[in-house]
């Protein structure tokens, strides 16, 4: 079984050897220094370079044993596309935001539509899905999308936007539906570029700075029309949301996407029980995988594999700072698991 038939198959419920084990890119950070170093590939240049870009990438994959290749290595690409001013950082510190192009919500009608071909990096970031799908028919090229209430906080200061939430929801339905016309239209450009999975991340979604109203008024719809656009155009989503997701099992069953990504403070066994029909992936605790140990990092993946997760990943993004022999821990611990394991287990 490929790695592109067994991630596809698992999105589609279809039985597999044993899980995946990925990294997607974008705010889930599938880059580290020692890679950089080794490649020659370095950051801040790979994030303006698509062949370097892909050669990190690719390295990537190849020396941890991840099973995907996940670009970009930031989520500030649409926002500076938005025309927010983006600092690149360095070999460790990914790209930022020091600007927003909005003062607050009632601006968004001054927004140009975005033109994946052509807007700040958006273009570097097509061209190296597309060398990477060309280069790995066997190996899922997953594309970003950052979500549509975390594209919100890098245009306008997350106080304001979260204020406004209650004082100026008309607006603030109008900015997000003009970035859900926007991301979908991203979307479709990755795909169209060879992306053959689409994830999005929304960490500020997260359901206890929200609750379960704010939530479903201001998140679930937004998502859903991009992921059902996105499964009108074939291709499978898997949705990241950070923090607890306990205040909103209930309305994550009404999420359209195949699998939800979940950061290491949620409980997978209790999060399996609770939302059905869910792939979950994660969440093995990105601050365990770059201070280690190794013991400990291959005791985490094992529980997380016998609590039946479908998808083993990194809670969130990678640092640039975790070692290359972390990831490998990681990675060979979902290779030596069989699925005979699990059944037996439930």
């Amino acid at each position: 079984m490929t790695e592109k038939e067994r991630l596809l198959k698992v999105l589609r419920g279809e039985s597999v050897d044993r899980p995946p084990v990925i990294c997607p890119g974008g705010m889930m950070t599938m880059a580290c220094r020692e890679v950089m170093i080794r490649t020659g590939c370095r950051w801040p240049a790979a994030h303006r370079n698509a062949q370097k870009m892909a050669e990190l990438s690719i390295a990537m994959r190849m020396q941890t044993g991840l099973e995907n290749l996940g670009i970009p290595f930031c989520m500030t690409a649409e926002a500076e596309a938005f025309g927010g001013e983006v600092e690149d950082g360095d070999e460790i510190t990914s790209p930022h935001m020091v600007q927003y192009p909005l003062e607050s919500v009632k601006q968004w009608r001054g927004l140009k539509e975005l033109n994946p071909q052509t807007d700040g990096r958006l273009p570097i970031i097509l061209e190296c899905t597309a060398i990477l799908s060309h280069r790995f028919s066997d190996t899922p090229v997953i594309g970003n999308l950052v979500g549509p209430l975390s594209l919100a906080t890098s245009l306008v200061e997350a106080t304001v936007l979260f204020k406004a939430l209650k004082q100026e929801p008309e607006d603030v339905h109008g900015l997000l539906r003009f970035l859900t016309d926007n991301s979908i239209r991203h979307g479709e450009a990755l795909i169209g570029h060879g992306a053959d999975v689409m994830v999005i991340s929304d960490p500020s979604a997260t359901g206890e700075i929200l609750g379960p109203s704010l939530f479903k008024e201001f998140v679930l719809p937004c998502l859903n029309r991009i992921v059902n656009r996105m499964h009108k155009l074939g291709k499978p989503v898997i949705v990241h949301i950070c923090g607890s997701v306990r205040p909103v099992y209930e309305l994550l069953k009404e999420l359209a996407s195949e699998c939800i990504s979940v950061d290491a403070m949620t409980n997978i066994r209790e999060a399996k029980n609770v939302i059905s029909g869910k792939k979950i992936m994660g969440n093995v605790s990105t601050i365990l995988l770059q201070n280690g140990p190794v013991d400990k990092i291959q005791n985490v993946s094992k529980n997380l594999l016998d609590c039946g997760i479908d998808i083993l990943a990194p809670a969130c993004g990678l640092s640039a700072k975790t070692p290359v022999k972390h990831i490998k821990t990681m990675t060979e611990v979902a290779k030596a698991f069989k699925m005979y394991d699990f059944r037996f287990m439930i």
